[in-house]
């Protein structure tokens, strides 16, 4: 197979040394070059391409402080005769990648693509007096260049197509319109071929013709994105209750994003879909198709849409909105682009981690001992030995912090832990003074104070009066818990009192305080406690309507 081979038609170089200096001290994103290249290939099949490409010199500084260029592509164009024998004109965006063709049928379309690239090396050239040339004719020549180069490129790529004699149903309308849109009316001299192009021979019908010559182009190219999914039949009940509404062309990003998404959708789904107005359904289904047919951002797991559809159930997607919220809910698919005009980007990046692991270095080893580890310098910083040394130093540094932070937390929690166990014994001495001093002691005519000693007496005291002193189980010794009973063992109220508080709660059945449990001899019984040297909190539970002693300090 024979291979490709590319021959130069014009190449242009020149840089600006004096700026190139300027721009490698101080200036950032200087432009110091600039070069245009015009490359005829010839393709194994014995078609011939044009490649034109527009190159600028870009000075960058770097972390370190030093500085760095690179060429970045300002334009990236090409024209080459298709198998149908038209021409197609490309175009790359040097910013997203993005690539656009359209085709051309007129010869002023191929002198305004050279002419306008020029122009910007030539505006460049006349901004730069001082350029030095590296390659090609000197600045008054590049004219002559330029216009000899377009001769050769009409040369390489032969006549143009004729619009009127390829498209000959669409005479006199040429628009800018995409590529998917007219082509199916190539060579075609009746509209029962337009309709076997864009739905297929065997769906051919000639209602479908008739509606194909009424309808305009961009309508057509709505329904076409249903071709194979759906009955022909429903196309055409679709098609012949559509006005004509001319609306702005799908761009093809859009048209596989919808095509995407309708071949994953059920036939009952697309036939309501094609029940709705033309314009309506397009925009839906362009907005959702925005979301997943970008090339470069995030897109949306379609693969996931005819589960997602089944589980919420056919019927229930009744249109193209539902479809639109349903590709919306789909998972993200985040997809990542670099460009070759983001590598000084990217290296720029690099080095700004790299420094900043330098300076982390530089600022550990101040807590070193004198002579314990070089300090690093930028050319120092990038021998790969000493930068692997320098982080294993760090590491270790970092290592035997964390082992003394560790033992300084657990030294904290033990001195804890031992202050909580001298708490509690103090506690434990207390209660157990305390309930020594209370039990069985009189605190109002006909009422006496128990103490409780085990947990059963508290649950047992928790039934009879329908409170949760049941719960405290687990204070037991530490605070008092006492009931204060008739003669005859009837409980009345039940208290519990605390070694800093005192009495926190003094309560009665279902937790009634205990001016209505006792009525009058509540008082008593807050003034036979004060007699015994047991305080009261100023907010203890029950008190409400008593008066209680003033705590001293």
């Amino acid at each position: 197979m024979p291979e490709r081979t590319e021959h130069t038609l014009l190449y242009i170089k020149y840089v600006d040394d004096a700026l190139a200096e300027q721009g490698a001290t101080a200036v950032e994103g200087a432009i110091s070059g600039i070069s245009l290249r015009i490359l005829a290939r010839a393709r194994p099949d014995g078609r011939t391409s044009v490649a034109v490409s527009l190159y600028r010199r870009v000075h960058r500084m770097r972390a370190s402080g030093k500085a760095f260029h690179y060429w970045t592509s300002e334009a990236l164009t090409s024209m080459a005769r298709t198998k149908k024998d038209l021409v197609v004109l490309r175009e790359i965006d040097r910013r997203t990648g993005k690539s656009t063709t359209r085709h051309v049928f007129s010869e002023t379309v191929i002198e305004s693509w050279i002419h306008r690239l020029s122009w910007t090396l030539q505006s460049w050239m006349r901004s730069n007096p001082q350029a030095r040339r590296l390659e090609g004719p000197e600045p008054e020549g590049v004219g002559n260049a330029v216009d000899q180069a377009i001769a050769a490129i009409r040369e390489h790529i032969g006549e143009l197509p004729n619009w009127n004699d390829r498209f000959p149903l669409l005479k006199n309308d040429l628009q800018r319109r995409p590529a998917s849109a007219y082509l199916p009316y190539l060579d075609a001299h009746d509209h029962a071929q337009v309709a076997k192009n864009l739905f297929g021979v065997r769906a051919y019908r000639r209602p479908l013709a008739r509606e194909v010559e009424r309808l305009d182009i961009s309508t057509l190219s709505w329904f076409a994105m249903f071709r194979g999914l759906v009955p022909v039949d429903w196309l055409i009940d679709a098609m012949g209750t559509t006005s004509l509404v001319r609306e702005l062309p799908l761009t093809s990003l859009q048209r596989r994003g919808i095509r995407s998404i309708l071949r994953r959708t059920p036939q009952p789904v697309l036939r309501r879909i094609l029940k709705e107005p033309v314009h309506q359904a397009r925009r839906t289904l362009a907005d959702a198709a925005d979301c997943t047919a970008h090339r470069l951002a995030v897109t949306r797991d379609l693969d996931l849409l005819p589960e997602i559809i089944a589980a919420r159930g056919q019927r229930r997607v009744r249109g193209s909105r539902d479809l639109e919220h349903l590709v919306r809910d789909l998972p993200v698919i985040e997809r990542w682009h670099n460009p070759r005009g983001r590598t000084a980007q990217r290296v720029v990046q690099e080095e700004i981690h790299a420094l900043r692991e330098m300076e982390d270095y530089n600022r550990e080893i101040r807590l070193l001992p004198a002579g314990a580890a070089q300090v690093a310098d930028w050319d120092l910083w990038r021998d790969e030995a000493f930068r692997v040394q320098a982080l294993g130093l760090i590491e270790d540094r970092r290592r035997e912090l964390m082992a003394a932070r560790d033992r300084e937390r657990y030294e904290r929690e033990e001195a804890r832990r031992l202050q909580r166990i001298a708490k509690q014994a103090q506690r434990h001495q207390w209660a157990l003074q305390t309930a020594a001093l209370l039990d069985g002691r009189e605190a109002a005519p006909g009422l006496s104070l128990v103490v409780a000693r085990d947990a059963e007496t508290l649950s047992r005291w928790g039934a009879m009066l329908n409170n949760c002193i049941g719960g405290y189980a687990g204070e037991l010794e530490l605070d008092v818990f006492a009931a204060l009973c008739e003669a005859d063992g009837r409980v009345r109220l039940n208290l519990q009192i605390t070694q800093s508080h005192g009495v926190e709660q003094i309560l009665g059945k279902n937790n009634r305080d205990a001016l209505r449990e006792l009525g009058e001899e509540a008082q008593q019984v807050v003034d036979g406690l004060v007699a015994m040297d047991v305080s009261f909190h100023s907010d203890a539970l029950g008190t409400a309507g008593l008066r209680l002693p003033q705590r001293t300090h």
